[in-house]
């Protein structure tokens, strides 16, 4: 093809006739060919580029928030009271959409210290949050904590801290919940019973990082985070 394009340049430099019009039509239209197909190939590296960059990125804000929600979830544990009682049970709200729990992870100094955790998906704003509240120390004692407690979703005491862990997280639900025997514990609709808490075994973990429900280029990962700490409690 370029062979013959040169052919014809040739024949019009050194042929003092010129070319013809049949001549001039091929070789525009060979030209045109080629730039048809390099310009094609061009877009097609773009969207490949695009396509990749957009994975990438998905792949990351999902993995970050993931492994963030793996370790707090790892980390769930009773919280004991000074009086002698049973211990607090690590769950205090159990949803499809979100969860509260209690966990010993290393915050602002050496020691490990308790911390009120709750996970939140809003589907709304597709937004992932964890929100904190530090123990209060009981009587000065450092070996047991108070934290603010509720029956609900939500708790009215201010947070330690609050930040968001993806903000485009597109699927509907997050969290799902069994006991020590695979049981599935709540629905999709409906928050774990409060008898059930205690016997919250294991924490799967659903996640989608997109644009959109319908975008292409989403990434979505799943966990299931055991809980070490509460093996031994509540029988399930």
């Amino acid at each position: 093809m370029i062979g013959r394009i040169r052919q014809v340049l040739d024949r019009a430099r050194t042929d003092q006739r010129g070319i013809t019009l049949v001549e001039l039509i091929v070789g525009m239209s060979l030209s045109l060919l080629v730039l048809t197909i390099a310009g094609s190939f061009l877009v097609a590296s773009q969207k490949a580029s695009v396509t990749a960059s957009s994975i990438s990125q998905n792949t990351r804000a999902a993995s970050t928030a993931m492994n963030e929600m793996g370790r707090m979830l790892r980390a769930a544990t009773d919280n004991p009271v000074p009086t002698g009682d049973d211990s607090q049970f690590a769950f205090q709200y159990a949803s499809a959409t979100s969860i509260r729990f209690f966990a010993y992870v290393n915050l602002d100094s050496t020691l490990s210290q308790p911390v009120q955790v709750q996970l939140t998906l809003d589907p709304v704003t597709k937004r992932i949050t964890e929100t904190t509240w530090k123990g209060t120390s009981v009587s000065g004692n450092s070996s047991y904590f108070s934290f603010p407690l509720a029956l609900g979703a939500t708790l009215t005491s201010t947070p330690t801290s609050k930040r968001t862990l993806v903000s485009s997280a597109v699927n509907g639900v997050a969290f799902s919940f069994t006991d020590a025997s695979n049981n599935v514990l709540g629905t999709l609709t409906s928050p774990v019973s409060v008898t059930d808490l205690p016997n919250i075994r294991s924490v799967s973990v659903t996640l989608t990082v997109g644009s959109s429900t319908t975008d292409p280029n989403a990434v979505t990962l799943t966990n299931r985070a055991s809980m070490p700490n509460i093996v031994m409690g509540a029988s399930s």
